[in-house]
């Protein structure tokens, strides 16, 4: 399974960057362009994703901010300042016949946002040490423990009745873990293994406490339609892996006063993570939720902890 991930992770990492001219800037994955910026004399264009499609991110701002257009899928949402104030316009198209074909349409590409918590937590590595005292030091508020996932490729090799199929894609996944306690992590010596540290300083509350951690995503899913219907939306469930090249990570801790630290660091984070998927689709709404079944940690240098992320995602946009 390692090795299958690390195929799909190396095939997809083939990107390009480059101006077309001075106004111009295109992102591209291969052969498929994935965000364009145009700078023009009055406005900023940019686009995430296939416009012609009906799908992606668009945003337009002119010189003077009186008006910003945002599209997210068929969505558009016009944020006007007019002699009257500020007020916002919201739009729906209609989905076009080639939306409501009876294509394979694979629910990978789109915004995710989820809770994070820890499941399975183990603390054995503290026993008969100092830090042994703190106990479930790392304990989430899961409120404040938030992922949020841009899924900007995917792939469906689907068979001829296009009723179900083999998904994949690529996607960045950006991890808050909010701690309940005031503490922050370290490791020991500025080497060894992770550990918690208090950040209480006197005359200092603590307004918050995090880990943030950044991942290369690519899910290999088998994805099937299901006779249900709501309108012209079909539900659609799938279930499989995703697997997580870590890109990097910090620490931020910051007080009441307004006072903050940030601090990065690789923290043992380990290189690779594999988490089991199930998703459950209905038109343009997914909730999922995905357990991963390698620890946060590298083993032997914190405490063996996999997180749970349970949340809902807007595909197709």
């Amino acid at each position: 399974m390692k090795r299958l991930f690390t195929l799909i992770l190396c095939s997809l990492i083939i990107t390009s960057i480059w101006a077309q001219s001075t106004d111009t800037t295109k992102v591209k994955v291969g052969k498929k362009n994935v965000v364009t910026v145009v700078d023009g004399d009055d406005q900023v264009h940019v686009v995430v994703g296939n416009k012609d499609e009906g799908r992606g991110v668009e945003v337009i701002t002119d010189d003077w901010g009186d008006t910003t257009h945002v599209r997210v899928g068929r969505r558009t949402f016009k944020v006007i300042e007019g002699n009257n104030g500020t007020y916002v316009k919201y739009e729906k198209e209609d989905k076009s016949n080639k939306w409501r074909s009876g294509r394979f349409n694979p629910h990978w590409a789109g915004l995710e946002v989820g809770m994070n918590m820890f499941y399975n937590s183990d603390y054995s590595i503290y026993q008969g040490t100092e830090y042994e005292e703190f106990g479930d030091v790392f304990e989430l508020r899961s409120g404040k423990s938030l992922s949020w996932n841009i899924n900007f490729l995917e792939f469906a090799f689907k068979n001829k009745q296009k009723t179900f199929g083999l998904v994949t894609g690529m996607g960045i996944s950006f991890n808050d873990y909010a701690f309940d306690l005031p503490v922050t992590i370290e490791k020991e010596d500025g080497y060894g293994m992770i550990i918690p540290v208090s950040v209480l300083a006197e005359n200092r509350s603590v307004r918050k406490s995090k880990l943030h951690v950044c991942y290369l995503t690519a899910p290999l899913m088998f994805e099937l339609k299901t006779p249900l219907r709501m309108g012209s939306s079909r539900l659609s469930l799938s279930a499989g892996a995703v697997g997580s090249l870590y890109l990097g990570s910090h620490t931020k801790f910051r007080y009441w006063d307004g006072a903050k630290v940030k601090q990065k660091g690789r923290y043992h984070i380990n290189q690779w993570k594999y988490d089991l998927t199930g998703r459950i689709h209905f038109g343009d709404f997914t909730v999922f939720a995905n357990y991963s079944m390698t620890s946060l940690f590298k083993g032997g240098l914190g405490p063996d902890i996999h997180p749970l992320l349970i949340g809902i995602q807007f595909p197709n946009i």
